[in-house]
């Protein structure tokens, strides 16, 4: 079984740090951990190409390997910050590349979790769970289960014993 994280965050901290505590959670699992912050990936042109044609999307950058790791997966679990209500610019650009994914369906059928944090109050950071919500039904994949946090600081989770637990419990739910 392959679990595959992507994480949206343009910096190392808490989103990064919860999708850890996923995989950790998960047990012995072939997993993996992508930074999109460390990936060339162009923005999508919104030319169509790939939509429901089966062909590949033509930007040819580091989201060709991704679409890979992307398809190999059973289980994906998102992760992003909060930013203004929604994900952030990295994480939105990713959803607009998997447009490629979209039609044909390529990832219809997979377990999937989302983990958010932000600075505000839950209630908005729930915003930024349901965009990732909302990619996921279009992408046809099962949604499993969600954790949000609040932190202000970028290492504040890590002094959260009830987040940390809710993470792993997560990771063993999307490997079960």
């Amino acid at each position: 079984m392959k679990l595959l994280a992507i994480c949206g965050s343009p910096r190392k901290g808490n989103t990064e740090f919860m999708l850890n505590k996923v995989l950790e959670g998960a047990g012995d699992v072939d997993k993996e951990i992508v930074l999109l912050k460390d990936l060339d990936i162009g923005h999508c042109t919104g030319c169509d190409i790939c939509f429901g044609t089966g062909k590949p999307c033509p930007i040819d950058d580091d989201m060709k390997e991704l679409y890979k790791k992307l398809v190999e997966a059973e289980i994906i679990v998102f992760g992003s910050p909060n930013y203004f209500k929604n994900v952030s610019g990295l994480m939105k650009n990713f959803i607009d590349r998997t447009n490629a994914l979209c039609d044909p369906p390529g990832l219809k059928g997979k377990k999937s979790g989302i983990v958010c944090v932000g600075g505000q109050d839950l209630t908005n950071t729930q915003f930024c769970e349901n965009v990732l919500k909302e990619f996921l039904k279009d992408q046809q994949m099962i949604f499993v289960g969600s954790v949000l946090a609040k932190a202000d600081k970028p290492e504040e989770v890590k002094e959260s014993p009830v987040v940390i637990d809710e993470l792993k419990k997560l990771g063993e739910k999307l490997a079960q």
